[in-house]
């Protein structure tokens, strides 16, 4: 079978670690019978462990960046691409289907963005949100096998479009990376934990809730407790990072909260063993893989109940409102202080991070294989040279 799979709408390193993940478990169990075509932007740079002589890329056009362009490029060049290739079926993570294909498709959703309307701030915003809850409505009914990437996410798309999907379908969770699994396994052993320290990874965007985390160090701070707050990962909006750091200056906190920006894997790793808690309080979360992360490395999780984090972190973590610095300080000193609770919780951690392997977490992907036309045995793989678009 050929599998073409639109990897375009990447504009994340998790959207690249979910995607590239999956593929590499298909990849594997298909070698013999099965060719993956990976579409991907102009500046996609190589994915090693996607080496593979059944994985061949072909690179869109540069202009596939803007999100408008590559809708129109996606509606009437991927069409044709099938057909040239003789594509049996359609992959695509981010949701949608195509609007112009006779093949079956598969859809992996996974972004709640769109469907929570109070994240928009401007018309453009809006108007992206609006045509893309109009795109999951019809991948509802079209797709041929639609993969949700947590029940919160199966639960918003059919509140999206009720009653609209009624063929197969799946939980497919992501992973964290065996890489992960097994730092994470030697720095619990190595590494001490730092007694005061929170830990919050993620793409700071406007919904991840970071004010509220500064506000709850303050909090803290007054009751005594000497909470240090790191803020790790890239921010996407320069308006919010600087809210942010005006929130930080105006509580006094330079010196107990540290913005470290997007880190190497090494320190990463270093941040989470040492870490006593991990607290990501966003308003938005169709997962939360660093959060499995830090559980990996024994590090309980504090966390918003408005997304997937709650059936995602399990008994390892305390979930609240995400917008209730008073709240989420009270469960943040509890852990801070009480041993006994923080090692309960941290034992719950490690055993739920080890859930989250690859190899179970894509097998009900495997379903795509008995959609397609399989490529007869008669007839090996082509090997014909990447499109450079």
């Amino acid at each position: 079978m050929r599998v073409l799979v639109n990897g375009l709408s990447l504009g994340s390193l998790s959207g690249r670690h979910v995607l590239y993940g999956h593929l590499r478990q298909l990849a594997t169990a298909g070698t013999d019978h099965h060719e993956f075509l990976v579409v991907c932007q102009a500046d996609e740079p190589p994915v090693e462990s996607l080496n593979r002589p059944n994985v061949r890329w072909i690179r869109a056009p540069a202009s596939c960046r803007n999100w408008v362009v590559r809708y129109a490029w996606e509606s009437y060049e991927l069409p044709r691409l099938i057909e040239q290739r003789r594509v049996d079926l359609y992959f695509t993570p981010n949701g949608t289907v195509l609007p112009r294909c006779g093949i079956p498709q598969v859809s992996l959703a996974q972004n709640p963005w769109c469907l929570l309307r109070g994240l928009h701030r401007s018309f453009t915003e809006r108007l992206k949100a609006r045509l893309q809850r109009g795109a999951y409505r019809t991948a509802s009914r079209r797709a041929a096998f639609v993969a949700y990437n947590s029940e919160y996410i199966r639960k918003l798309y059919r509140r999206n479009a009720p009653g609209c999907h009624e063929g197969p379908s799946a939980i497919v969770h992501q992973a964290i990376n065996d890489e992960t699994h097994k730092r994470a396994a030697d720095l619990r052993r190595t590494v001490e934990k730092q007694r005061w320290t929170i830990l919050s990874v993620s793409a700071m965007a406007h919904w991840k809730g970071a004010e509220t985390l500064v506000r709850a160090t303050k909090i803290l701070h007054r009751r005594g407790i000497p909470a240090q707050l790191q803020l790790v990962g890239p921010w996407p909006d320069p308006a919010y990072a600087r809210l942010v750091r005006r929130e930080i200056a105006s509580h006094r906190l330079g010196d107990s909260v540290v913005i470290t920006g997007q880190l190497a894997v090494d320190e990463l790793y270093r941040r989470y063993a040492e870490a006593r808690v991990f607290c990501l309080m966003s308003r938005c979360e169709s997962f939360g893989i660093p959060a499995v992360e830090a559980q990996a490395f024994g590090t309980p999780v504090v966390a918003s109940d408005a997304g997937a984090m709650p059936e995602i972190c399990g008994a390892g973590g305390v979930f609240g409102p995400p917008d209730d610095p008073e709240g989420t300080a009270e469960v943040l000193a509890s852990l801070l202080i009480d041993a006994r609770r923080w090692r309960a919780l941290s034992e719950a951690a490690t055993a739920n991070a080890a859930r989250y392997r690859w190899e179970a977490c894509s097998r009900p992907l495997f379903t795509m294989f008995d959609l397609g036309r399989p490529i007869p045995a008669e007839h090996p793989l082509e090997r014909e040279a990447p499109v450079q678009s």
